[in-house]
């Protein structure tokens, strides 16, 4: 007859056990800290943002109050241009040529045709 040999005897080893289950926790506690880590500098990235947000919004409004309020006003400069510009078109005497937008020129313009209606008395 042939002889068997016998199977090797597995131990039930605590030892494994008690190694595996350690291996375990310290990946599920590694697991744990690198997610704790993640989820924080998620909250700081977005705290940020939101300040960042919350800084343009206050410029937006800022910018469109300040841009409202300058629309509304005009510099004096300005508004007597326009007064100058629409007084000499208004003339009958003048024709405007193609130096009528040069600086200085409608402003003299004025001055010299309140000159001749002055001296013709009208």
């Amino acid at each position: 007859m042939a002889v068997r040999k016998p199977l090797p005897v597995q131990k039930n080893n605590d030892s494994t056990l008690v190694s595996w289950l350690a291996g375990t926790v310290v990946v599920l506690v590694g697991v744990l800290i690198v997610g704790g880590y993640w989820m924080q500098q998620q909250r700081i990235d977005q705290s940020a943002l939101s300040q960042q947000a919350d800084v343009y919004d206050a410029y937006q409004q800022y910018t469109r109050s300040n841009a409202a309020a300058r629309a509304a006003e005009k510099p004096p400069a300005v508004s007597e241009a326009q007064e100058t510009r629409k007084y000499l078109l208004g003339h009958p005497a003048v024709t405007p040529g193609s130096g009528f937008d040069k600086p200085g020129v409608q402003a003299t313009g004025k001055t010299i045709v309140k000159a001749i209606d002055q001296a013709k008395g009208l």
